[in-house]
């Protein structure tokens, strides 16, 4: 689509305001020579950002210095809010954060399946508790972000799945009877791995594969700079690769299934196949599934034999899918995030030493990493705040309100 003349002047605001935030206290002049704009140009952009209360002008002085004291640009963190919201099968974090993405007020609920059916009434019921914690100035609210760990629809408009449970909640429209603002709705993976690839500790990075194992098996690749996998309904699916029958764990874990399905990646090692492994070898009086590999770490923790053997199972696997991604992409850096890595040492150890023994290309040395980003971390919603605020369109959404 062609841009206006209009769409020029946002996506130009944007950038003035990307460069704001990343250089703190940043002169006119010098962010005229990074945007390649002309002073006069910086000015007016400036001026529509200061007066929208977006940035704002701040002194800064050298003890040794004499004279007038420096003016810079900075994001201003007295005004805008925007809230985030986290949903995962069992947790509902609600955040109210500033520009700079922190927290000015967290809540964290919970809740179990029994409310799935009347999920969006559950979620209007927390937002009022919230708001009753911290009201909210809808003036001063730029979004809400909703990042959900499941799935959304093409449309980006409701809830279809909520970890590997199938659900339907129209959440923008549930959303809307309480806010006005931009709701953005987007899957927890996508986020995680935008926020890591683009402003997180991968941003210099261009060959990257990205692991997010829980309910289900999530993957994308950073191939040459560029996401492989742009639209999470275009993501890569590993799901139905087929696994060798590494141990008898690889049968009893899926003894339910018929030859076809039962070796399949996610009947192997998502959460859900994980807990009879667990239950099996590990009894215990646990309900949650969350509170189940909590023990199950807890077991491996303590050299539990059973528990090492299960280790050994998701180990065997994830190694043999990675080892085959690898190989396709020369790939030598696999960022991972999940529960599970509340055991990373003995789980990195046992995959370094499983992909250096079957990896085709001996020259490459892989680099297992983890994100700092907490599952529940406001910062993964913001990001689509952010990247909103970037391009432009939610800074149209501000100024022409």
């Amino acid at each position: 689509m062609k841009m206006t003349s209009t769409d020029h002047k946002y996506h130009h605001l944007g950038s003035v305001y990307r460069l704001v935030e990343q250089f703190e206290l940043i002169s006119r002049t010098d962010l005229a020579k990074l945007a390649g704009v002309a002073p006069a140009s910086m000015t007016m952009l400036t001026k529509a950002l200061i007066d929208h209360k977006l940035i704002l002008e701040r002194t800064s002085q050298n003890l040794p210095s004499r004279g007038r004291p420096a003016v810079g640009l900075s994001v201003s963190t007295f005004h805008w809010h925007y809230l985030c919201l986290t949903i995962t099968p069992n947790k509902l974090s609600i955040a109210l954060c500033d520009l700079t993405g922190n927290a000015v007020h967290q809540l964290n609920y919970t809740f179990s399946a029994s409310e799935y059916p009347t999920f969006d009434a559950y979620l209007l019921a927390c937002l009022n508790n919230f708001t009753r914690h911290m009201p909210l100035d809808s003036r001063e609210l730029i979004a809400v972000s909703v990042s959900v760990v499941g799935k959304v629809n093409k449309e980006k408009t409701a809830i279809t799945q909520l970890g590997n449970v199938p659900l339907h909640c129209p959440l923008t429209d549930t959303l809307s009877t309480l806010f006005s603002q931009p709701i953005l709705l987007n899957e927890h993976f996508q986020l995680w791995f935008l926020l890591e690839s683009t402003l997180g500790s991968l941003i210099g990075d261009d060959n990257v594969i990205f692991l997010q194992l829980d309910d289900t098996v999530e993957l994308s690749v950073l191939l040459k700079g560029a996401l492989l996998h742009q639209n999470e309904h275009k993501r890569m699916n590993v799901d139905k690769m087929i696994m060798p029958k590494f141990s008898p764990l690889s049968l009893e874990i899926a003894d339910e299934f018929d030859e076809i399905h039962r070796y399949q990646l996610a009947n192997q090692i998502t959460f859900p196949a994980l807990v009879k492994l667990i239950d099996r070898y590990l009894p215990n009086e646990l309900e949650e599934q969350s509170a189940k590999i909590h023990f199950f770490c807890q077991q491996v923790e303590a050299e539990n034999l059973n528990a090492l053997r299960i280790l050994n199972h998701i180990s065997d696997n994830l190694a043999y899918m990675l080892m085959n991604l690898i190989n396709i992409f020369s790939t030598e850096k696999i960022m991972i995030n999940s529960p599970l890595l509340q055991i990373k040492q003995a789980l990195f150890a046992q995959l370094h030493t499983k992909l250096a023994q079957n990896l085709l290309l001996d020259d490459l040395h892989i680099d297992l990493v983890t994100s700092h980003s907490a599952w529940d971390n406001p910062q993964i919603p913001a990001v689509a705040i952010k990247l909103g605020l970037y391009d432009g369109h939610l800074l149209r959404s501000i100024m022409e309100r």
